[in-house]
């Protein structure tokens, strides 16, 4: 049979507007993350000098990536003087007085995360609309041992100093609210905004991150005495903050 083009007829080529969009970190290795997450977090000043990092098996579970990814990511930091490592008692890895590049939009590979922002920005907003109206379901449908689950949560919360291991607590704190709301179908939508949007995540400097935790201290409460109402609004609330606090380095790129 002839084709298109031998029979005159004009092919359509795709419309770049309606073609799905390919996530500028898609290019990266999970090595290639780890060093410019780190790297984006430590020039916006959201990781001191001096600060000690998480355990590798920490770091890694919060990046999504594995603990030999996390090592050949600071290996290369610390070739580039950007993390440092200090053995003895204290001994591990220690942010370095240097920032890469002295700027990080002058980095490609940071540079990836913050050609998405658009895309993260869109991400936040689903995920706050989905998150308080898991609330809201949830306030009607706990039971006292989901209530007290959550309150365990962020008593951890509240006294971790890693931003891994917060970061990982917090996930499941979010994820017992989901849970607790008893939808089902519902729930595999929230795992494919939350598994878009984790890719994204910076580590975050604990004093912000404390904070953010009398949030859930708050939305627990309103989980506990039924309010939908409330538990929706702190919520949405809460979700929000994530466009000017532990996202702060795509949200407010330039």
């Amino acid at each position: 049979m002839a084709d298109a083009a031998q029979r005159g007829v004009a092919t359509a080529r795709p419309d770049p507007a309606t073609m799905p969009r390919v996530a500028a970190i898609s290019r990266l290795s999970a090595v290639d993350t780890v060093r410019a997450r780190l790297t984006l977090a430590i020039n916006l000043g959201l990781l001191q000098s001096g600060e000690r990092l998480p355990a590798a098996d920490e770091m890694a579970e919060s990046f999504g990536v594995s603990v030999a990814s996390v090592k050949r990511g600071l290996a290369v930091l610390q070739q580039e003087g950007v993390v440092v490592r200090r053995a003895g008692r204290y001994g591990g890895s220690y942010v370095g007085g240097s920032q890469h590049g002295g700027h990080h939009g002058a980095d490609a590979q940071v540079r990836s995360f913050l050609d998405d922002d658009s895309h993260v920005h869109t991400l936040i907003d689903e995920r706050a609309v989905l998150e308080a109206g898991f609330a809201a379901l949830a306030a009607v449908s706990r039971t006292e041992d989901e209530v007290a689950e959550l309150r365990r949560l962020t008593s951890r919360m509240a006294g971790t100093r890693s931003w891994a291991e917060f970061r990982n607590l917090d996930r499941a704190f979010h994820r017992s609210i989901v849970e607790a709301a008893r939808t089902p179908r519902a729930e595999a939508q929230a795992a494919r905004v939350n598994a878009a949007l984790d890719p994204y995540f910076l580590p975050y400097g604990m004093g912000l991150l404390h904070d953010s935790n009398r949030e859930h201290e708050l939305i627990a409460d309103a989980l506990a005495d039924g309010d939908a109402g409330e538990a929706a609004r702190l919520t949405a609330a809460h979700i929000k903050e994530l466009h000017a606090s532990m996202y702060v380095g795509l949200t407010n790129a330039g």
